[in-house]
């Protein structure tokens, strides 16, 4: 797509643009990415200071959240048409990649990064990542910001630098695909929260995970907080998934296995205690009276308590610490321990779904596409225990599964990595679901899942028994960046018939269909969906201690505020830009 006569900062149509800017700082603003100070930004959109690579970036990420219904065919074409638009002019202008200390490079490469990841195009998006991160660190952004520049700017860089570290860590839950940012060479303070009459107390990484502090009265705010379980789910990457052979045993209580588990315990901690208060019991605030900074304290306080999570699914993931403890050669593994581990993946996998399911039946619906993925992987483990001998855990495990189809399948329509979950969890699940159904490749995974319950759920994983075939198959449904490839492995066993599977699908979908949570002006995270049924054994040891209540109204990420359509004429805007 060529661009014509256009200056890098010539502007698009006011009224796109400005509406744009409503949509995302409204949907996408600190939920959970900062990649600006919003102050700053309006003022320099007014004083058309905003580069036109950096605005077509943001039209194009606001796009996604357009309700025009005649958009929908092709919602992903526009907003790749506006994306291909703003990489064009970051590669072809001088001032894009110059010299000059300015960071709307990073803050588009960064957005654009987002919607090649979500799309599939998963080598595009590794490559922008990179480059906003080398830039990054070209300006000296993992250190503390200059005092030469004004309390907006330095806020602004703490936010993106920390926002990048966010991204490249979610992007890095996968089998041999190292971060390109090192903890240890983070160190400018965490971003700080001053909304609501309220002051987070600054520090940095380090001094947040040092293990000799452990001040549980410190308040470093919940986007703090979520940086510091992205570093732990980033350690917890490493050692299930990307880990050389060691003799270290993972029971040992000075393992890394040990201080990983001690790390998230004492974040999770750390999360309840710094929860915000938004409103009185029984007394929900409607949206449009809450202040920005408390509905962006409500995005990363699910994101906290969605990595705890999923940190500790992946800790305790059945496939991934069989394989552990085979390239350990440990035949001595205490009986108790293994249990216990089995029970706590478990419980982990239920809370992961009942955070994101009832924060988006409250009104809230969590943007990130990395949830498609925590999702999906509390789905796995939920799928190996549905030929568990024990009827409640194995009917548990259907309910739970019936809701992740659910989830993946209304969030589809905002993220088309989310539509190839979906298929996945399918898969996965389709044996309990639909026993007249005659596809024989369904089938055959169906049974293929109760062999992995039988290798996978004992105190000795026979993980050397799997096929090739199936390490495969297994590796692919926890690796989020296989997720995002279209030419996933787990797609083989789709039958070839398309119109077949649609017709599986669709009579799939519309079965399971879970049950609605009572309250859905609150937020409940970490205990059992009501109407669920839970293993009897665990039902007391759902995470009492995390049991948080926040009122709050309805909110829909697709409507504006006053329930009209936003007035976005794409087609004209788009002729405006090819000319």
């Amino acid at each position: 797509m060529a661009i014509h006569n256009r200056s890098p900062s010539s502007p698009t149509p006011d009224k796109i643009f400005l509406e744009a800017c409503d949509i995302y700082f409204r949907h996408c603003h600190n939920k959970p990415y900062g990649f600006f100070n919003s102050d700053l930004f309006h003022h320099k959109a007014t004083r058309n200071q905003v580069p036109l690579y950096l605005r077509l970036a943001l039209i194009a990420t606001a796009t996604r959240y357009s309700s025009r219904s005649q958009w929908k065919e092709r919602k992903q074409s526009t907003i790749d048409d506006y994306a291909r638009c703003a990489w064009e002019l970051i590669t072809t202008s001088p001032d894009a990649l110059g010299e000059h200390d300015d960071v709307a490079v990073i803050q588009a490469l960064a957005l654009l990064a987002v919607i090649d990841a979500t799309a599939g195009r998963r080598r595009s998006a590794w490559v922008k990542i990179g480059m906003a991160v080398r830039i990054s660190q070209d300006l000296q952004m993992m250190l503390e910001p200059s005092s030469r520049l004004c309390k907006m700017e330095r806020e602004e860089r703490r936010n993106l630098f920390w926002s990048l570290y966010l991204l490249d860590r979610f992007v890095c839950c996968s089998f041999q695909r190292p971060p390109a940012i090192k903890d240890s060479d983070c160190l400018l303070n965490l971003p700080t929260y001053h909304g609501s009459g309220k002051k987070s107390d600054s520090t940095t990484l380090s001094g947040l995970l040092d293990e000799k502090v452990r001040d549980m009265t410190f308040k470093p705010g919940m986007f703090g907080i979520s940086i510091g379980l992205a570093a732990v789910l980033g350690r917890t990457i490493q050692c299930m998934m990307n880990e050389e052979p060691t003799k270290e045993v993972p029971w040992h209580p000075v393992s890394e296995y040990g201080s990983i588990y001690t790390d998230l315990e004492f974040l999770k901690e750390l999360a309840v205690k710094n929860n915000p208060v938004l409103a009185e019991p029984g007394q929900p605030r409607s949206h449009n009276d809450m202040p920005d900074g408390d509905r962006e304290q409500i995005a990363h306080m699910v994101l906290s308590h969605t990595l705890y999570h999923l940190s500790h699914c992946i800790l305790s993931h059945p496939f991934l610490l069989g394989m552990k403890l085979q390239s350990s050669a440990h035949s001595d593994i205490p009986s108790a321990w293994s249990e216990e581990t089995r029970s706590t993946s478990l419980i982990h996998a239920g809370s992961l779904v009942t955070v994101l399911v009832e924060a988006k039946a409250a009104g809230y619906m969590p943007v990130p596409s990395v949830y498609s993925y925590c999702i999906l992987v509390a789905s796995t483990i939920h799928a190996l225990h549905l030929h568990s001998d024990d009827i409640s855990t194995s009917r548990s495990s259907a309910e739970y599964l019936r809701t992740s189809l659910h989830y993946l399948g209304e969030i589809s329509e905002l993220w088309s990595n989310a539509q190839m979950m979906v298929m996945i969890a399918l898969l996965l699940s389709f044996d309990h679901y639909t026993n007249e159904l005659q596809a024989n490749a369904l089938k055959a995974f169906a049974f293929q899942c109760a062999r992995y319950s039988d290798i996978l759920l004992r105190n000795n994983p026979r993980v050397e028994e799997l096929t090739e075939t199936e390490m495969t198959i297994l590796k692919s449904v926890v690796d989020y960046w296989t997720m995002m490839d279209p030419q996933n492995p787990v797609f083989d066993l789709i039958p070839s018939d398309p119109d077949n599977f649609s017709d599986i699908f669709e009579k799939g979908h519309g079965y399971l269909t879970p049950p609605s949570p009572a309250l859905v002006d609150e937020i409940t995270l970490g205990v059992s969906m009501p109407g669920f049924i839970v293993h009897k054994g665990h039902s007391a040891n759902v995470d009492p201690d995390i049991l948080v209540r926040v009122p709050l109204s309805a909110m829909s990420p697709i409507a504006s505020d006053d329930g009209r359509e936003p007035g976005w004429d794409w087609e004209t805007e788009l002729n405006a830009i090819h000319e």
